[in-house]
């Protein structure tokens, strides 16, 4: 289960300061403007003599990383109970941005084998839009959109593995992304990317064929401050083991950090149906519908600055079925736990999870050879921000 462990390192060399999941993720959550007292730093920083200002107005340098250590016991309906210390994940990155027109980012996850998480270069070319082209998140699910880091869960559910190695409809792709925001609260980002192959290759596809490439679109609406609603869709090619065929999918998804009104909710859900190749391993066609969901939510005590002390309990839920013409095949998670430390610094968490997998679910849900049990896992975790 595809659960990340972190420490964030941030050492920024100009204005404005580009946050820490911002550097090592594809998005940060919520681009809010933060608290009273946050501006009010940002507005010392930004302080200084006249040579100091045009040479930030030239360049801003981020660089930063994060490491989780976790310790996780793990039982499954046929393993009895096992234990492990973990380095969950420890990775490092670099923002560059020239003129605020132009910006490139390179992330490297280095928990025991290094791999390239983002690489992209970014350019805005006027009237509020933005093209990006390289490595970097597919813009589907609120919950797979955010930081691990930012999360109040110790990874994200199961159904998220599914959506990624599975289903190929999220996760890191390489292609080409354009970004339009007419307005401050609204935003709408199409991607073309490269096929996905469960079985673990990659291999291009004829012109003819569409060269393999999916469509994701992400339309974005904040009402409110700390209110995000958003629809998706996408069509896409997946190669499986018994052959490549196109499909597609659609949903909405919501995050709310309510932390502007004086509350300490955060929250993040999103809905998803489309079709996925599961329907030729278990039924011999082509293809099958799939409804997944997921959901997960803390309530932040304190915290109110970065720094400061907070305890935070946290809830999360899961649900897949994977093909809707078959019964007893879904997948459910239930996770509970308790996240403390200093805000945006530090953290220890606290998680049970609960994985229930009904008989009749197709196999390779996580991909070739990949498939999901019975599971209870309770797991520690720790974390820094730097």
């Amino acid at each position: 289960m595809r659960r990340a462990a972190i420490v964030v390192v941030a050492v920024t060399a100009a204005a404005p300061a580009a946050r820490a999941d911002d550097v090592v993720d594809d998005e940060p959550t919520q681009k809010g403007k933060g608290t009273e007292k946050e501006k009010e730093k940002g507005t010392e920083k930004e302080k200084g003599t006249e040579k100091e200002k045009g040479k930030d107005k030239e360049k801003d340098l981020t660089v930063g990383g994060r490491v989780f250590a976790r310790g996780e016991a793990t039982r499954t309906d046929t393993v009895p109970w096992t234990g492990e210390l973990s380095l969950a994940s420890a990775r490092l990155g670099v923002s560059y941005r020239w003129k605020h027109g132009v910006r490139a980012k390179v992330s490297v996850e280095a928990d025991g084998r290094v791999s390239v998480r983002d690489a992209f270069v970014e350019v805005a070319v006027g009237a509020g839009v933005e093209v990006r082209a390289g490595r970097f998140k597919v813009p589907i699910s609120s919950i797979e959109q955010a930081s691990a880091w930012s999360l109040p869960t110790i990874g994200r559910p199961v159904v998220a593995d599914v959506l990624e190695d599975g289903i190929g409809l999220t996760g890191r792709q390489e292609g080409v992304r354009v970004e339009w925001t007419p307005a401050a609260t609204a935003r709408l980002t199409v991607a073309l990317t490269q096929s996905v192959a469960t079985t673990g290759d990659d291999p291009a596809r004829p012109l003819d064929d569409g060269a393999g490439i999916a469509v994701a679109a992400r339309a974005e609406l904040e009402p409110v401050p700390g209110v995000r609603l958003a629809v998706v869709g996408s069509n896409r090619e997946v190669n499986y083991i018994a052959g490549v065929e196109r499909y597609w999918a659609g949903g909405a998804d919501v995050e709310l950090d309510l932390a502007p009104h004086g509350l300490g909710l955060r929250l993040w859900a999103d809905a998803l149906a489309g079709t996925s190749h599961f329907g030729a391993a278990t039924r011999g066609q082509p293809s099958t519908g799939f409804v997944a969901g997921q959901v997960a939510a803390g309530w932040r005590l304190g915290g109110a600055d970065k720094g400061k002390r907070f305890v935070e309990p946290f809830a999360a839920a899961a649900y897949l079925n994977p093909s809707w013409e078959v019964r007893r095949d879904d997948v459910t998670e239930v996770m509970v736990g308790v996240g403390a430390g200093r805000w945006r610094r530090w953290r220890v968490q606290a998680q049970l999870s609960v994985v229930n997998a009904r008989g009749l679910r197709p196999a390779g849900l996580r991909g070739a050879n990949e498939d999901i049990d019975d599971e209870v896992t309770a797991a520690v975790q720790l974390g820094a921000s730097f």
